[in-house]
């Protein structure tokens, strides 16, 4: 009779354990999804733009954009010979002896290649 008794107090707890974690979950999605309308509401709400106002008052002055160099062996393995390679700033090129390869280090590694016989500067 004890074993029972203990086994339907279990099943009483698993049953109680259940229901505070689903009611959970529901409670977790309810707020997910209010959270999701709200954001809905002011995207569509923020998202109005008038199409006949001039926009370059908004736009902000600064340096032009950048443009990204290729690495060197991206350059070189498309068409570009090594001598031609282009180096990022404070990068120098330096072309490897042994297959003709380029490679844009700094100035003072490019010296201790060109030292050690690694390289030569076009």
């Amino acid at each position: 009779m004890d074993n029972n008794l203990r086994f339907l107090s279990y099943v009483i707890l698993f049953a109680s354990l259940s229901a505070v974690t689903a009611l959970g979950v529901i409670g977790f999605l309810n707020s997910a999804y209010a959270d999701n309308v709200n954001m809905t509401a002011n995207v569509q709400t923020n998202a109005t733009v008038d199409a006949s106002k001039n926009m370059t008052g908004n736009m902000t002055s600064g340096p032009p954009p950048i443009q990204k160099i290729l690495s060197p062996l991206q350059q070189f393995k498309s068409g570009t010979p090594a001598k031609t390679v282009q180096c990022d700033q404070g990068f120098s090129l330096v072309i490897k002896i042994e297959d003709g390869s380029p490679a844009c280090v700094t100035s003072q590694i490019a010296q201790a290649l060109v030292a050690r016989g690694w390289g030569t500067t076009p």
